[in-house]
């Protein structure tokens, strides 16, 4: 009875999943976003189907099942966390020692087998990853502008990146086969984050799988009146340079602008355009920071001067931001303006 209802939640969970991949492939143009979401989608796939109870029952029968088994395990976390990564950075870039855990990891799974030591290694790095997905969910969500998607990640990001370090602990203390009542506790949960996928895929997809350009939005929406004067307001504080406060967040300007935070946050996105508020304060610093940089008077003034002026605590969030909105560095920046004088 328990495996039945156990293999019923599952391949409900597992047909939902599918029709999203179908969908996916119906309407979204082949772009790096809409392929990590594929991913995403399918390392869903993966863990329902490799975590169920008839195939681990049955994984040590062929040389075949325990290669899948292993192999779902191995990538699964990766892909699960490429696709979330996309799906809540607009601007996210695969960094060199990513792709070296991924690269350590992986192996670790095949060498199972050989040492139980490794089997405990495939599951820090497991941890790892997971951890580092619930560390992203709080540490972005300060930036995003994208109403729609804050609540999305905390439901179902915070959520699948907590089940993946809790579901991964169980794991490393009772082993592949857990006991009953933890069993159809995960495949519950699996089933919880797959309708809350659908739900906000479905209705909001819009404005969680968009295609950013820039961070901007193609066309802002119309405001309330109420709005259109936060909007009025926030415009006339950015002109008087609120932007160089240094550590700015959205509920610092908030607080400034006496408005509630959710507020300002539609306004910036739905008035401006605009789905990062990293994107909009720095667009006005850089900007400033174009002006000084091309001006023969002010050739002497170091680089690190002008990051603090305009805002920056430090030389490298500043020559970060600078390369991403301008191409090059600021010095490179200096050395072309000037060549052109």
């Amino acid at each position: 009875m328990f495996e039945t209802i156990d293999f019923g939640i599952r391949a409900a969970s597992i047909g939902v999943l599918i029709l999203l991949l179908v969908h996916f492939f119906s309407i979204r143009p082949f772009s790096r976003k809409s392929l990590s979401a594929i991913t995403l989608l399918i390392g869903a796939i993966g863990v329902i189907v490799g975590s169920s109870i008839m195939f681990i029952e049955n994984v040590n029968n062929t040389l075949a099942l325990t290669f899948i088994h292993t192999s779902i395990f191995a990538f699964s976390p990766a892909m699960i966390a490429w696709g979330l990564l996309e799906l809540f950075e607009d601007d996210f870039q695969i960094q060199t020692w990513q792709i070296v855990f991924v690269i350590f990891s992986i192996p670790t799974h095949y060498l199972t087998h050989l040492d139980p030591i490794y089997g405990t290694i495939c599951n820090i790095t497991s941890l790892m990853i997971y951890g580092y997905l619930f560390y992203i969910t709080i540490k972005t969500a300060t930036h995003d502008l994208v109403e729609a998607r804050c609540k999305f990640r905390f439901w179902f990001m915070g959520t699948a990146a907590l089940s993946g370090l809790v579901f991964t602990l169980t794991h490393l203390i009772y082993g592949n086969l857990l006991p009953a009542n933890l069993q159809l506790f995960q495949t519950s949960v699996y089933a919880i984050l797959t309708i809350i996928l659908a739900y906000w895929a479905l209705n909001i997809r819009e404005q969680i799988w968009v295609l950013p350009q820039n961070n901007l939005m193609e066309r802002p929406e119309a405001l309330s009146p109420a709005e259109t004067a936060l909007l009025t307001k926030l415009q006339a504080s950015m002109k008087e340079d609120i932007w160089r406060e240094e550590g700015l967040t959205i509920r610092k300007l908030a607080n400034l602008l006496e408005s509630p935070e959710h507020r300002l946050r539609k306004v910036i996105n739905q008035g401006l355009g605009y789905r990062n508020f990293a994107a909009f304060v720095n667009e006005h610093r850089i900007g400033a920071a174009c002006e000084v940089l091309a001006d023969p008077v002010k050739a002497d003034v170091p680089v690190i001067t002008i990051a603090y002026d305009v805002g920056y605590a430090s030389l490298g969030p500043f020559n970060r931001a600078f390369k991403d909105i301008v191409g090059e560095s600021p010095t490179e920046y200096r050395k072309r303006s000037f060549s052109h004088v």
